[in-house]
């Protein structure tokens, strides 16, 4: 197990809030030195903060100076009770602007979500946890994979078990928003190479050059409704659904996890593109990829944008 990927049960957690710095991968021939091979953009480096933190951790640290704690659901759920000190996260924040007849929750644009990132107080030396609401993790990792997207992955980590598991250990809550965040500077580093666009997943499905994992639940994979044009999924995608990953918000060992992609033989061989509906239950399985160290993507536009088109799909039989 990684000391950078803690897991639940393993009581194994790193702290910090220094800069991390991310690695580079080189790779040397026995006549000459070859150009140092680009790493994953998922990469993370050798000293990011661990993806996935206890409560116990969140509840020593959340006075840090450098440190932010997000609380992902809707503004309903952050008044009945949030973790005391986090901030209000929606998704239509980090979104673009719905327009009638256009997809859904696509990535804002730097401006918007630098302007996103200093409203929360979320500097370049941040420290950020992320806590999802309920048992549905997929908009905190929505959150989490827009952070990774500014560049600022290496210093986020989620909150395992989510608010339910903070407020079911009488940890302090509060009903109320605190002050404004201090006055910070967030220096946008922008991976788009983080979204694979729609080009990029056909190409992957006629040259097999990458795993295609679809997130969403095994009916809607198998064509049972879903509620867009075409049901169905993507041609050579297999099927992880969200359901399987975590069991009442925290994430399944790292041994199950690796055992959720072997039984769809999704190896270490190829990079991963990750999809689902519109984006956003695609990050869970972006994240989970990126906590098993696999080069993985994540297909914004997704299966409301490809059933919109005129490219190939695999129907469920009539």
């Amino acid at each position: 197990m990684s000391s950078l990927s803690p897991f639940r049960g393993a009581h194994v957690l790193l702290a910090g809030t220094a800069l991390f710095a991310l690695s580079a991968c080189s790779s040397v021939t026995s006549q000459t030195s070859a150009p140092a091979s680009s790493p994953a953009p998922n990469t993370r480096g050798a000293n990011a903060a661990p993806m996935l933190v206890d409560t116990k951790w969140v509840a020593e640290h959340i006075g840090d100076r450098d440190v932010v704690v997000l609380h992902v659901g809707t503004k309903a759920q952050y008044d009945s009770g949030h973790v005391a000190g986090s901030r209000h996260v929606s998704l239509d924040e980090i979104a673009l602007p719905q327009v009638q007849g256009g997809l859904s929750l696509q990535m804002a644009g730097t401006e918007q979500l630098t302007a996103w990132a200093v409203r929360n107080g979320i500097g370049d030396r941040t420290r950020v946890v992320v806590v999802p609401h309920d048992f549905n993790l997929q908009s905190a990792t929505r959150v989490f994979f827009t952070l990774a997207y500014l560049g600022a992955g290496d210093r986020v980590s989620l909150m395992d078990g989510g608010y339910q598991a903070w407020k079911g250990e009488q940890r302090a809550m509060n009903t109320s928003a605190p002050a404004a965040a201090p006055a910070v500077t967030f220096t946008p580093r922008v991976r788009a190479d983080l979204i694979a666009l729609a080009s990029q997943v056909e190409a992957a499905t006629q040259d097999k050059s990458r795993y295609i994992v679809d997130a969403r639940l095994t009916r809607f994979y198998n064509g049972d409704g879903g509620g867009y044009p075409r049901p169905g999924h993507i041609p050579t995608a297999v099927n992880i659904p969200i359901s399987s990953v975590s069991v009442n918000g925290f994430m399944r060992p790292r041994a199950e996890l690796e055992a959720l992609f072997a039984a769809q033989q999704v190896d270490r061989s190829k990079p991963v593109i990750t999809y689902c509906h519109i984006g956003q239950q695609a990050t869970l399985l972006w994240f989970v990829a990126t906590l098993l160290e696999r080069d993985a993507r994540m297909y914004d536009g997704s299966f409301q944008e490809w059933s919109g088109s005129t490219r190939p799909i695999i129907a469920p039989a009539k």
